[in-house]
């Protein structure tokens, strides 16, 4: 990302965040107490929905999961591997949040409140690099385009489509149908997913 871009994208996190705050929808400064509870939750909540993405990736690719489970050799479910994907990365940030002492709470647009807050609490004093924002960012676009989800897509594309999602790969993944494809797509999604709370839970732990 380029360094004037992402300096744009500081100014406006600081700008929304300092409004969220004034208008208690964002807490900063939670007690150990709630820091505690809230980090194991969203933990908690980011690897069960991690494993969900596993296993649907696995019962689309694996014979015998397909077996098990008595479902058609030809089922699949890719593309419902990308929302627990990004899921697990959105409750990641959450535990992030919180370990910083922060906890959203208002629900309205939430996915964009939390690109805002991962930017304003941990990218602009370089608590994390800003390559897990952009993993971040790129997930939530991936699952509002792949999954057609409405309240993602109003979400995520302020956010994201501008500043970092090339024109060729969006219309590329837009409209993808193909079982191949697709299972590319899903399994980019469930290594991402797997990378970034990897890294989170090394910062939380």
């Amino acid at each position: 990302m380029e360094r004037k871009i992402f300096e744009e994208r500081i100014k406006e996190a600081q700008s929304v965040i300092t409004v969220l705050i004034a208008d208690r929808k964002i807490i900063s400064k939670l007690s150990e107490l709630e820091k505690t509870r809230f980090i194991n939750f969203y933990k908690r909540q980011a690897n069960i929905s991690l494993v969900s993405a596993d296993l649907l990736y696995n019962i689309s690719t694996e014979k015998t999961s397909k077996i098990f489970h008595k479902l058609n050799p030809d089922y699949e479910c890719f593309l419902w591997v990308i929302n627990p994907s990004y899921y697990s990365m959105f409750y990641a940030v959450q535990a992030l949040l919180a370990y910083k002492g922060v906890r959203i709470v208002s629900q309205q647009s939430i996915h964009k409140i939390t690109a805002h807050a991962l930017v304003y609490y941990c990218i602009k004093n370089n608590f994390i690099a800003k390559e897990l924002y952009e993993t971040f960012v790129q997930s939530q676009q991936e699952a509002a385009e792949l999954l057609s989800l409405d309240d993602f897509r109003g979400k995520a594309e302020d956010l994201a489509v501008k500043y970092f999602y090339e024109v060729e790969k969006r219309s590329r993944f837009t409209y993808e149908t193909e079982e191949e494809a697709k299972q590319k797509h899903a399994q980019t999604s469930l290594e991402r997913a797997k990378e970034f709370l990897s890294e989170v839970e090394k910062i939380i732990s």
